[in-house]
């Protein structure tokens, strides 16, 4: 009896090991094909980035083609997503060793970060690839505030060096009086390695120590702005109060300045729930200095918004003359440079109001090489 209650365990540990081994077995089968089947994918993203390449080499892409192509992207977008839902379920279930699974999620990450930069190349070659959809009215309030954070501190700065000269008078535009004043000023030469420079005057209401905080706080900040966003800036003046920031210039641009109260933007600004806004801010402000002279008026702008037929916030519809670019600005940046950072949803709807403005935009030529 004793034999037979044994050869029955020993049946019992054969069936269950060959059938634990069958499990194995089948387990990494299934790796295997997911590895083989985002090898594809890759191969097949490839051939696609050629295809743009080609299309866009050839500056006559057809809208029909334009289509195709983004119904590819969308396709290769889902079939990401399943392989994510995939390797999420094997690790939840524990069925895979975690070398597997960074394994696939590097893979994975890759394959996003090759649609990511398809998209940037594309819309930097001027073919923008989205979902087109019907909106009637502007999809925000402001974009600045409304669009994600875009650009952070720890991105790539062009600031180089500044220099401190001494207190002179300047002419301010101080919002709270509001009008323009002359003010004894602190003042720093700054300085960028594109051999452009702005001039920093910070009213004496501030220190000099206070002063030289003010410009090592910001100078840096304002040297993640494309080249052709601060070539027209003369100055950036500092005052204390909460008024909010504005920009002023003369015709002939020899006046050309950008004014912050630095109490609107600790309190208001630097310290919102969504994230730090000074440097869409910067972007915003300089717009109206170094892009604005060359497009309102221009029957190119002009045709280019009546094709849109809506502006992107009801601030840019409601000041049609002087802020539907500052507010479009923004924007066009992050779908032609940082596609990563926004979604597919809100790039979508961006280019489905705005894609006249930004191929205007694009016909430009704007120095924006730092966002590459």
């Amino acid at each position: 009896m004793k034999n037979y209650k044994l050869l029955i365990l020993l049946i019992f540990i054969i069936v269950n090991s060959c059938s634990k081994e069958d499990e194995i077995n089948q387990l990494n089968e299934t790796i295997v094909n997911l590895q083989n089947d985002i090898a594809k994918l890759n191969s097949q993203i490839t051939d696609y980035s050629i295809e743009i390449n080609q299309l866009t080499t050839q500056n006559n892409t057809q809208s029909s083609q334009i289509a195709e192509l983004n119904f590819q992207l969308n396709n290769f977008q889902i079939q990401i997503q399943e392989y994510i839902d995939q390797i999420q379920v094997l690790t939840e279930s524990n069925e895979i060793l975690e070398s597997d699974n960074n394994s696939l999620n590097t893979q994975i990450t890759d394959l996003q970060d090759q649609l990511y930069a398809i998209q940037s190349q594309s819309a930097e070659d001027g073919l923008y690839l989205f979902n087109k959809i019907e909106i009637l009215e502007p999809p925000f309030g402001g974009t600045m505030w409304d669009l994600p954070d875009l650009i952070t501190s720890s991105d790539y700065t062009i600031y180089s060096t500044s220099s401190y000269q001494g207190i002179e008078t300047r002419l301010f535009y101080d919002k709270s009086i509001p009008d323009f004043i002359n003010y004894p000023a602190h003042i720093y030469k700054v300085n960028f390695g594109d051999d452009l420079s702005i001039d920093f005057e910070i009213y004496t209401e501030f220190t000099q120590e206070e002063a030289g905080n003010i410009e090592q706080k910001y100078a840096p900040l304002i040297g993640q702005l494309g080249k052709d966003l601060r070539r027209n800036i003369k100055s950036f003046e500092f005052l204390k109060g909460e008024e909010v920031a504005s920009a002023q210039r003369s015709d002939d641009l020899n006046y050309a300045n950008i004014t912050f109260h630095t109490d609107w933007l600790t309190n208001l600004v630097e310290t919102r729930p969504d994230g730090d806004k000074t440097e869409e801010l910067l972007i915003h402000e300089s717009a109206h200095l170094s892009i604005d002279p060359y497009v309102y008026g221009q029957q190119g702008w002009n045709d280019a918004v009546n094709l849109d037929g809506n502006f992107l916030s009801t601030y840019a519809k409601d000041n049609p003359d002087s802020e539907d670019v500052a507010e479009t600005f923004q924007a066009y940046i992050a779908v032609k440079f940082f596609p990563d950072r926004i979604s597919n949803s809100l790039r979508d709807t961006i280019l489905s109001v705005c894609l006249n403005r930004f191929k205007y935009f694009d016909s430009l030529n704007l120095d924006l090489s730092i966002y590459k």
